[in-house]
Parts: C-alpha cells; structure tokens; sequence
C-alpha cells in the first residue's frame, strides 16, 4: 500500500512543482532566465529588512544552494535542481510568510479565489501524510483513501488532466479491494 501511495506522492510533486516553476518564471524582469538565479531567488523570497532580524528564508536559500549542488553546480539546469528539491520545499511556497512575494505569483495559475492559508494547511498535511508512508509506518484502508482524495483536490491545481492521470495510474484502490 505504501508504495503505491509513494508512486502517487511523486507524480503529485512533479505536478506540483511543474506548476510552481511556470508561475514563478512570470516573476523574472528583464535578463533573467530562471527563479532559481540568486537575484530573482532573493526577490522571492527576501531577507529581512531589520538589521539583525531572523531571516525566515534562510532555510530555502540553503535549500536551492544544496539542490543546485547536487545536481551538479552553478551549470546545472534549473529542472535538475528543481528534482533535487523536497515536498516539503514545495510545500513551504505557500506559507504566510511568503503571502506577498511568492504567492501572489502562484495565485496567477491556480483557480480564482484560493485560499492561500487553506491551500497550504491541506498541502502540509499531505507532506505529513508522505512522511509516515515513506517512514513505512502502517497505512490503513480508510486513511489511504483519506489522502488519495486530498492528492486529487490538489492535482486539479495543476490541471483537469493532470488530476485524471493520478487518478488512472494510480493502484491504491485496487490495493485497498484486494485487503480483507
């Protein structure tokens, strides 16, 4: 059970980040060629403007600094680094904190009238629900079609046909006829 819910949890995050990526490409000015360049990377999600403050984003920075690392340096395609990013990553993109630099961005390709605080509150417990299922902790019946129903509202966010591919490649239901 565990490892279909997986297969369906990649092809979410893919679905995921394909369309973050599409909607913070519209973010670049004039001579940038892609988000995940430090200077529109900084623009998205910006330091404090108090000396000495905290800076919440420090984690992301650090985060694209290890991906573009991993998956081969500073000429690593952006697409490269975007796969060596975590759900919880992409997750993150819709927290407060972000409302006013990157939000506003990705309210451009999701329907009109997201709620950005219950979009990110449904996405976080699917990343929690990833968590357990990639710790293999036990699924049940009921908790696997609980998450295959959320998996779905959130792949609609990505398109109609998207939502429709998870659904049909997807063998959770088949599994879950099959248990006694």
């Amino acid at each position: 059970m565990n490892a279909s819910l997986l297969h369906d949890f990649a092809h979410l995050e893919v679905g995921l980040r394909n369309v973050y990526d599409r909607a913070l490409l519209q973010s670049l000015v004039v001579g940038e060629k892609h988000w995940l360049e430090d200077d529109p990377l900084r623009r998205l999600f910006p330091a404090p403007s108090r000396p000495n403050a905290r800076n919440p984003n420090e984690r992301t920075w650090t985060d694209v600094k290890n991906a573009r690392i991993r998956a081969g340096g500073r000429r690593a395609h952006p697409g490269a680094i975007m796969a060596e990013l975590t759900f919880g990553f992409w997750t993150m993109m819709s927290a407060n904190r972000l409302e006013n630099s990157v939000w506003p961005h990705l309210t451009q390709v999701f329907p009109p009238q997201t709620d950005r605080e219950q979009y990110h509150l449904g996405l976080d417990d699917l990343r929690k629900a990833r968590n357990r299922v990639a710790h293999h902790e036990p699924t049940t019946s009921a908790a696997a079609e609980q998450v295959l129903r959320r998996m779905q509202r959130y792949a609609q966010y990505v398109s109609p046909e998207f939502a429709l591919h998870l659904k049909s490649t997807s063998t959770v239901r088949e599994l879950i006829k099959q248990r006694p």
